[in-house]
C-alpha cells in the first residue's frame, strides 16, 4: 500500500478535484451550478468543504444518485494521491 501524501495538495490537484466533481454532478439539477468548493490546508494535508451558494455547508451525498456517489467516493479517496 502506498504511503499517503503528508503535505497539502497542490493547486493543480485542487483544480482537478473541482473539475472532476463538476463532471460528476453535471447532470444533477440539485447540485449543478449550485455549489462552491473551499479548500483548507494544514501542515499535513488539504481538506475541503462544499457549500451551497448561500454560503452554508451542504451534504452532497443526499443529492447524489447512486452512480454519482460511487464516482464521488473514488474522487474523495484519491484526489490528493
Amino acid at each position: 500500500m502506498a504511503a499517503k501524501n503528508s503535505t497539502p495538495a497542490t493547486a493543480v490537484k485542487k483544480e482537478n478535484f473541482v473539475t472532476k466533481f463538476g463532471e460528476i454532478v453535471k447532470d444533477n439539477e440539485k447540485l449543478r451550478d449550485n455549489y462552491k468548493i473551499q479548500f483548507f490546508d494544514t501542515a499535513a494535508k488539504s481538506n475541503y468543504v462544499i457549500n451551497g451558494l448561500n454560503g452554508k455547508s451542504m451534504n452532497v451525498l443526499e443529492a447524489l444518485t447512486l452512480e454519482e456517489r460511487e464516482e464521488y467516493k473514488v474522487l474523495k479517496s484519491s484526489w490528493q494521491d
